[in-house]
């Protein structure tokens, strides 16, 4: 069975962590994704799918009245805190490296690929190519 991937998605630029990046957010409802966005400082393009799965995470602990439970001495990991472990649905995450697959990736998907100019966010050396 052969489908075709549709373009589902538009590039916008944005801020992450005080750096100008850019994502790509769903114009469909049948985008397979919730939000790509490009993350500078470690050069990849994190995916998050809509696909959900279950998984495990630390939360810190509250009592009755929402109040954080303190321990009589700091833990191992330096929290004062206590946690409990808490299972909790997640979205499916992917992170993708490699600049060639990122720039197929977001031409596959976003329907203003052609006209945005994402080497002026992801790479210097991709100006120059």
């Amino acid at each position: 069975m052969s489908e075709k991937i549709q373009k589902s998605m538009m590039i916008v630029s944005q801020e992450h962590q005080g750096q100008k990046t850019f994502s790509l957010i769903p114009v469909t409802t049948d985008c397979p994704y919730a939000e790509c966005i490009y993350i500078p400082d470690r050069k990849e393009l994190a995916i998050i799918s809509k696909v959900k799965k279950d998984t495990f995470h630390f939360f810190t602990k509250i009592d009755g009245q929402g109040d954080i439970v303190p321990v009589k001495k700091t833990r191992v990991n330096g929290k004062t805190h206590a946690e409990e472990r808490k299972q909790i649905e997640t979205f499916y995450e992917y992170y993708i490296k490699s600049q060639k697959d990122i720039l197929e990736i977001i031409g596959l998907f976003a329907v203003n690929s052609e006209g945005f100019k994402m080497v002026n966010y992801i790479d210097p050396v991709l100006k120059k190519a």
